[in-house]
């Protein structure tokens, strides 16, 4: 049994040889992170704690709604800890190309959930646990929040995501009669 102290980056166990080993693989980790790495941490931390919307297809540059800029900020604060910077500029509301861009982003993100779901429910077969498909539906739930939430931003696209939502929820359904009847 080895132990690592998240804070100190030490590992620590009963067999001397093997600590050394997992700490010298530990270390040699830890030097080579590059900036992939962090991206990967920061989005982590995003879907946990906020939304973050993709301006590009290809990510890098993204759209955070106004509610979550406390968030930003402590992610800004630990970004520059690691000798980074994380380029910050407000939309302003009221104007038509910010407006229409944050329509955009947040709509694009939002229907990429949507495809998500989908997808997914499209993959469920009689091996998909119980657990799996109610987790599907609270995603679908967190999702049809997400339209709620950001209204303000979605304009007339806030329809086109709730009747896609409820297809969505509608494909569980029937989803679910099959794999039932399946197992019957």
């Amino acid at each position: 049994m080895l132990t690592l102290d998240k804070v100190s980056g030490k590992v620590s166990g009963d067999l001397p040889g093997l600590e050394t080993l997992a700490q010298e693989a530990l270390d040699e980790c830890i030097a080579v992170r590059n900036g992939s790495d962090v991206t990967r941490v920061i989005q982590r931390l995003f879907e946990r704690n906020a939304d973050l919307f993709p301006i590009r297809e290809h990510g890098g540059c993204y759209f955070a709604p106004a509610e979550h800029s406390s968030f930003v900020d402590r992610i800004d604060r630990m970004v520059k800890s690691l000798n980074g910077n994380l380029r910050r500029f407000p939309v302003p509301k009221g104007t038509p190309h910010g407006d229409r861009s944050v329509c955009e982003a947040v709509t694009s993100g939002i229907a990429s959930l949507i495809e998500d779901h989908l997808h997914a429910i499209e993959t469920f077969g009689g091996d998909t646990r119980p657990h799996t498909i109610e987790r599907a539906a609270e995603h679908i739930r967190q999702t049809r929040f997400k339209v709620e939430s950001y209204a303000a931003y979605l304009g007339e696209e806030k329809s086109r995501l709730e009747s896609d939502l409820v297809t969505a929820a509608g494909r569980l359904r029937e989803r679910m009669e099959v794999l039932t009847r399946e197992a019957s």
